[in-house]
């Protein structure tokens, strides 16, 4: 690609946009298996590959990491996935390599991808079977408790890491019933742990059938649940991340630092460049992919370009890091953000010579804190 900047490391992501059924709370792009016409999921793989590979020897370097998402990548079958890996990695390993998977899709036949695959992420959501109901989820306590084992006994046999996704500020939950759901995976110990608070998102169908819970005792719930998995030796290194020492997602990492990655698949994102960053789109359908797998692609203004950094940077324990932010954008933090700074309650940051970093109390009014340094650009 050419806007890639070839001196920076490059991450890839691919998407898999299916599902057996479409969770309640989704927003993201996918289809139901029953939404997929006959010989649409085996056009996908043929297009995906040749596209794989067709980039793989465009580059001719190893991806410092990479991400198989959904959807559910379980949905195309292992074989086919490892089909993938090993186009990905024929210029050598990544430092991190990844998949997404259901548990109702995780079984022994994951573990020939071991050869390659680092990491196994799996989402759990939530041990209690009401709760699952309201997200719509296809899993029940059950079939969780079965992946967790399995990837608990991967772990100690091949040595891979794995991720648990739990999801919060689910209505009429709680602190009680989140601290539970913590409990019980983290019972399997988990290298990671993701803890998400559910947003309802505009046309989803949890929209229709439910209202959020209240702010306070979201935040009330948050805090807890926060502070529990500090106790069990998960540090939060990111709002919705937790892990144990060494044991962070190294690809969320490079989204939350505005590193290169490129996304293949339906409505994949892409981010390359450095100085000047140039974000691009996969079609927005699975049949516009099929027709044309292109991007759309637009260099982002310098004021795009800064205001997606504190987007992202500012969701992580690490905030700023000022040299490499005037590196970046050619100016002095505290010169340009200073003044703003300033007007913000003092509980909610750190500020010293060298970072600019959120508190958990900024965390908790995060969009409010860069909303008032946006202000700045």
């Amino acid at each position: 690609m050419q806007f890639v900047d070839s001196d920076r490391d490059i991450s890839l992501y691919i998407h898999i946009p299916f599902c057996t059924t479409k969770c309640a709370y989704c927003a993201f792009y996918s289809l139901e298996r029953s939404a997929v016409a006959s010989g649409e999921m085996e056009a996908f793989k043929r297009t995906l590959s040749l596209q794989l590979d067709a980039l793989v020897e465009e580059l001719k370097r190893p991806f410092y990491t990479i991400f198989i998402g959904g959807g559910n990548p379980g949905m195309v079958g292992f074989e086919y996935l490892h089909e993938l890996l090993k186009t990905a990695t024929r210029y050598g390993r990544p430092v991190e390599c990844t998949t997404e998977i259901n548990p109702e899709f995780l079984d022994d036949g994951i573990i020939p991808l071991f050869d390659i695959l680092t990491r196994v992420s799996v989402g759990i959501q939530s041990m209690d079977s009401g709760f699952l109901g309201i997200l719509g989820r296809n899993a029940d306590r059950e079939t969780n408790i079965q992946a967790l084992s399995l990837l608990s006994d991967c772990r100690k046999k091949y040595g891979i890491q794995f991720n648990a996704d739990l999801m919060t500020c689910i209505p009429g939950q709680k602190i009680e019933d989140s601290l539970a759901d913590i409990e019980a995976v983290s019972a399997y110990s988990p290298d990671h742990i993701s803890l998400y608070s559910l947003t309802f998102e505009e046309g989803t169908k949890l929209v229709e059938k439910c209202t959020p819970m209240d702010e306070e005792d979201q935040r009330r719930l948050l805090l807890s649940c926060w502070q529990r998995l500090d106790e069990l030796g998960y540090r939060q290194y990111e709002i919705s991340n937790f892990a144990r020492d060494g044991h962070e997602c190294l690809h969320n990492k490079v989204y939350w630092s505005l590193g290169q990655y490129i996304g293949l698949g339906p409505t994949a994102e892409s981010s390359v460049g450095y100085r000047n960053i140039v974000s691009s789109r996969e079609a927005d359908s699975l049949s516009q992919y099929l027709a044309s797998p292109s991007f759309d692609s637009v260099e982002l203004t310098a004021e795009e370009a800064e205001e997606e950094y504190l987007l992202t940077t500012l969701r992580t324990v690490y905030g700023i890091d000022k040299r490499e932010y005037e590196k970046r954008f050619d100016r002095r933090f505290d010169e340009r953000y200073g003044n703003f700074i300033s007007d913000l309650d003092s509980e909610l940051y750190v500020d010293d010579d060298a970072h600019f970093a959120l508190t958990v109390q900024g965390f908790l009014l995060l969009d409010s804190v860069i909303l008032s340094l946006a202000m700045a650009i």
